[in-house]
């Protein structure tokens, strides 16, 4: 199996998870979550054995990250936890914004050369924090999703305020370089 194959496969089970958080069945979504979590952990390392490392396989994998949150967080939002509270409306939005927000900053940073790695909540931290919020809804009472997803609002949005400070202080005066 080739690395884009393990990215894909990662994607694929992560829309199933999303699928059983969705209908509330947050135990077996976490499981199913945590495999294609893992593909997505390995496919770098895969490609890296194979010398089939790529720009285009970077983006991909970045990509298919981004769609594979805005899978998970949605579900929550249309699904049982969504119905069963409200505040999800409010806050789903915007774990995704923020989310999107650290990885895009990060992103458009490198994309002018400025390095940007600063924040407490990338990537790895906002995965464990909805592995613990599926495990504690379902052993114990979806209200930790609650929690845990204003935990993850509030994280996003100052790890990327923490990024644009970074960036306009490591880049100011710094002119843009045209090809």
């Amino acid at each position: 199996m080739g690395p884009f194959s393990v990215t894909a496969s990662g994607l694929i089970l992560t829309a199933v998870a999303a699928w059983f958080v969705w209908s509330g069945q947050y135990l077996i979504g976490l499981g199913i979550f945590i495999l294609g979590s893992i593909l997505d952990a390995v496919d770098g390392e895969l490609a890296r054995r194979n010398g089939v490392v790529s720009r285009a396989g970077a983006i991909l994998d970045s990509s298919f990250d981004r769609i594979g949150e805005l899978l998970m967080f949605g579900g929550m939002l249309a699904g049982q936890p969504g119905n069963l509270h409200g505040e999800l409306v409010y806050l789903v939005p915007a774990v995704i914004g923020g989310s999107f927000m650290v990885s895009y900053v990060r992103a458009r940073a490198e994309g002018v050369g400025i390095p940007c790695t600063v924040g407490l909540f990338s990537r790895t931290e906002r995965l464990i924090l909805l592995m613990v919020g599926l495990l504690l809804a379902g052993l114990w009472n979806t209200r930790a999703l609650v929690w845990i997803l204003a935990v993850l609002a509030a994280g996003t949005w100052f790890t990327a305020a923490q990024r644009l400070v970074r960036v306009l202080r490591d880049g100011r005066g710094v002119p843009l370089k045209e090809d």
